[in-house]
């Protein structure tokens, strides 16, 4: 009997896998870069047209509520971190206890500890055009 076919259809069904898992995990990385081209484009609109005193003069930026800023991105944070260790070694050999036997009994002792103190604060909306 000739089973060739049936290892070349399940060839094919792991490469459609793959290339299904391949799209799935590239959807996050196209969608961040929609999103930061959006992002990109209203920041340009805004320093070509609202904050260009040529093209918007001041009724215009009247009518925009003033200057307008560049979008807040709520990923401006400021973490400040504070991390220690202390760590103590102590080791050993005591005889053993048994007369008939050379030998001895090693001991190893560590005491380690580790503190963090970590503050992280958001930074307020004048931060996003540079103004902290």
């Amino acid at each position: 009997m000739n089973n060739k076919g049936q290892a070349v259809l399940s060839e094919y069904v792991m490469i459609f896998f793959v290339v299904i898992a391949a799209l799935v995990a590239m959807t996050v990385y196209l969608q961040r870069g929609f999103e930061a081209r959006l992002h990109d484009a209203r920041n340009f609109m805004v320093d070509s047209v609202i904050n260009n005193s040529q093209v918007c003069d001041n009724d215009c930026k009247a009518a925009a509520g003033g200057n307008i800023s560049h979008e807040y991105e709520p990923y401006y944070a400021q973490m400040l971190s504070d991390v220690g260790r202390n760590e103590a070694e102590s080791a050993g050999a005591t005889p053993s206890a048994v007369n008939w036997s050379i030998g001895a009994v090693y001991t190893k002792s560590v005491n380690e500890t580790t503190t963090a103190n970590a503050t992280s604060t958001q930074l307020p909306p004048q931060c996003a055009n540079g103004g902290c």
